[in-house]
């Protein structure tokens, strides 16, 4: 973990996550990025400055995402954390991850309203696209902590082989916070199975955990939604685990499309380990 990077728009939202970067960035000595997306009506990027001057408004936005950028650099450095800040211009849908790549990040912190639905994202996407295109784990909180210091991460899966290695960053993930794993399996009609097949599943999930293990349950619920979110609540969940798969065509659970309702419907706060192929 040497480099996270923090997509922001300066709200309170946002704030909440970056102070969880901040934290995470010093239990692994990493470098903070800040990021923030300006949406301009030019290519502002390839006009000189005379032409600049013809932008008055465009002029004075991006001035000011400079100075809140600036300040999110020196307040991170007066916390004696290394960290620098990039404006992009690029409206694509997935300049944040594009970003991520070409600069080695190794994780993505953002912060997120939690709306039901879909809610535009403070940077102009939303949280199921970075989430859908990232190759880092990306880490998404709600509301404001008081640390990061889970009690527990919930790793919640259909624990079929192809788990095995994003759990692998899961057991990292909590070892360095100090937190133990509980494992869930969410049992609904549509994809149903027989408990002991479960429980052969999670076996080799349950070895990897060792000292970190917590819990290992397995409910029934009429969806995966409603049966993950109500055992949150009832178990006072610290962190949400859960691995995405970027390939497209597939309905099983957990692999993709699944994730993204997860982010935003769930209040913990949720971070999501890609599984690339």
């Amino acid at each position: 973990m040497k480099k996270i990077l923090v997509p922001t728009d300066f709200s309170d939202c946002a704030q909440n996550a970056t102070e969880v970067a901040k934290e995470i960035a010093r239990r692994y000595h990493a470098e903070l990025h800040f990021y923030h997306f300006v949406s301009v009506p030019v290519d502002w990027v390839h006009l000189d400055f005379a032409q600049h001057t013809i932008y008055p408004d465009v002029t004075e936005e991006v001035k000011r995402v400079q100075n809140q950028l600036d300040a999110a650099v020196k307040n991170a450095e007066a916390d004696g954390l290394q960290s620098v800040a990039y404006m992009d211009f690029d409206n694509s849908t997935d300049a944040v991850t594009r970003y991520a790549r070409s600069n080695n990040i190794s994780m993505i912190v953002m912060g997120s309203h939690g709306a039901r639905g879909v809610k535009e994202f403070f940077i102009g996407s939303n949280a199921q696209t970075v989430v859908r295109h990232a190759e880092v784990p990306v880490l998404i909180v709600k509301q404001k902590l008081k640390s990061v210091a889970f009690p527990n991460i919930l790793f919640v899966s259909d624990f079929e082989d192809e788990m095995i290695r994003p759990f692998e960053d899961v057991v990292d993930f909590a070892e360095l916070l100090g937190a133990k794993i509980n494992l869930l399996y969410v049992n609904t009609p549509s994809e149903f199975q027989r408990s002991w097949i479960i429980k052969e599943r999670m076996e080799g999930f349950i070895a990897l955990a060792s000292g970190n293990l917590g819990n290992v349950e397995i409910i029934d619920s009429h969806s995966f939604g409603e049966g993950l979110e109500k055992y949150c609540e009832m178990n006072q969940t610290g962190l949400l685990a859960i691995a995405t798969h970027h390939r497209k065509g597939l309905s099983r659970a957990f692999l993709g499309s699944l994730t993204e309702t997860v982010v935003n419907h769930v209040k913990v706060p949720v971070v999501s380990f890609p599984i690339l192929t």
